[in-house]
């Protein structure tokens, strides 16, 4: 019985120094990815609370709002809580109907990963006028 133990005991190894190397190498590139990733999404929440704002403002109404003032108050917000990238200052679209008016901040952004790799990261944020609880997703299409 005891020789059976120390049997199985010496088979028995932890990993190896070219495991824990692929271990190693796997968690750093997992970590490289988030530290990359993670401030891109943070951004857009910004994005996203800066239509929010929009949508909640109780001095003016969106329909109210002139297109400078519409862009103004983004701008302002985004200065504000430091958004740097260009695409949600370039790509604020705003489109006006009879009953409602349609915000859009649709952009991709991205970040060098590793040499020329990068990684590119699409975000569309649209504020309807009409429904402002559903606040920063794109409506529904009809299929």
């Amino acid at each position: 019985m005891k020789n059976v133990q120390i049997k199985s005991l010496k088979h028995q190894h932890g990993l190896g120094m070219l495991q824990w190397l692929v271990v190693i190498v796997v968690i750093a590139a997992l970590g490289k990815f988030a530290f990359t990733v993670i401030p891109l999404y943070s951004e857009n929440i910004y994005v996203r609370t800066a239509l929010k704002s929009l949508a909640n403002d109780s001095t003016q109404k969106l329909e109210q709002m002139s297109d400078q003032e519409i862009r103004k108050k983004l701008s302002n917000f985004y200065m504000i809580n430091n958004v740097n990238s260009e695409g949600p200052n370039k790509n604020i679209k705003i489109e006006r109907e009879s009953e409602k008016t349609l915000v859009t901040v649709d952009y991709e952004t991205r970040a060098n990963y590793i040499w020329n790799m990068d990684v590119i990261v699409s975000f569309k944020n649209h504020l309807d006028s009409t429904r402002p609880g559903q606040c920063c997703n794109p409506a529904p299409t009809a299929k």
